[in-house]
């Protein structure tokens, strides 16, 4: 899977993020997915969110338009209103415009008010996309290593986590994301913005890393973006070489084989 990272200065404008996105799109990079940060659209913006959740459903529905044309994935998340209640919602929309999974974020951070705004999560999103398993998770759920071991325990091959992770705390994001890598032997993928959201200053440094720990790509702290490749192969090897994740699950029968869906 080819992915590219999105790692973007989040404008008070929502229309110049919509651009810079689409901007992306057009640049024909062959790659499977394109990943954006934390609410890339608006920002922490609570201001007439009943408005934003509208506008959110009509720039959601021209994302999957310019996924179908350009036949390329996307992952970002949006406000997003459901009934009364409004959410921090990642949408993972396939190369043919079709979602195939939604995740609201379960971990709301009261530094940016979310807690206040927002409602929170209970739910894992699970799906497949181009042989992978995948589980995506939102900022500061990355604070909560359950939420990722129970990705695991499903063996998922890949979590995305999309954020707006200030750069006073930047070495936090990156040692739980090796963390969580690691102990879960997983492809973690971190996109983050930079530059400033609602006069704080984001610490980019979006990242690729593989199942054992090591940082394959580090956007450090300008704006851009860049391709990165991950490979099946390369977390089936590793869990079938090292295999701490099997011995936590099954730790009664440890001389059976590894299956590749162990934990269906």
């Amino acid at each position: 899977m080819k992915l590219y990272l999105h790692q973007t200065v989040i404008d008070p404008d929502t229309n110049k993020n919509f651009e810079k996105l689409k901007e992306v799109f057009e640049k024909k990079l062959r790659v499977d997915l394109i990943v954006c940060p934390e609410v890339f659209l608006t920002g922490f913006q609570y201001e007439n969110l009943n408005r934003i959740a509208r506008e959110n459903k009509t720039f959601l529905e021209n994302i999957q338009d310019l996924c179908l044309a350009h036949r390329t994935g996307f992952l970002g998340s949006f406000f997003w209103k459901e009934g009364d209640a409004f959410y921090n919602r990642a949408f993972f929309v396939s190369e043919t415009g079709d979602i195939l999974g939604a995740y609201n974020k379960q971990k709301l951070i009261p530094a940016f008010k979310e807690d206040k705004y927002l409602s929170k999560g209970n739910k894992l999103s699970i799906f497949s996309f181009k042989e992978m398993r995948v589980g995506i998770a939102i900022c500061y759920d990355l604070r909560f290593p359950e939420i990722f071991r129970k990705y695991a325990s499903r063996e998922v091959d890949i979590v995305f986590l999309l954020a707006q992770w200030p750069e006073t705390r930047i070495d936090h994001m990156i040692t739980l994301s090796r963390a969580r890598a690691i102990e879960n032997q997983c492809y973690f993928i971190v996109v983050n913005a930079t530059g400033s959201s609602q006069n704080i200053k984001m610490g980019g440094h979006s990242l690729c890393i593989d199942p054992t720990g090591k940082i394959i790509l580090d956007l450090e702290s300008t704006a851009h973006g860049e391709q990165v490749q991950v490979h099946l192969s390369d977390v089936l090897k590793w869990r079938e070489e090292f295999r701490a994740l099997y011995e936590y699950s099954r730790p009664s029968s440890p001389g059976a084989k590894l299956s590749r869906w162990l934990f269906k």
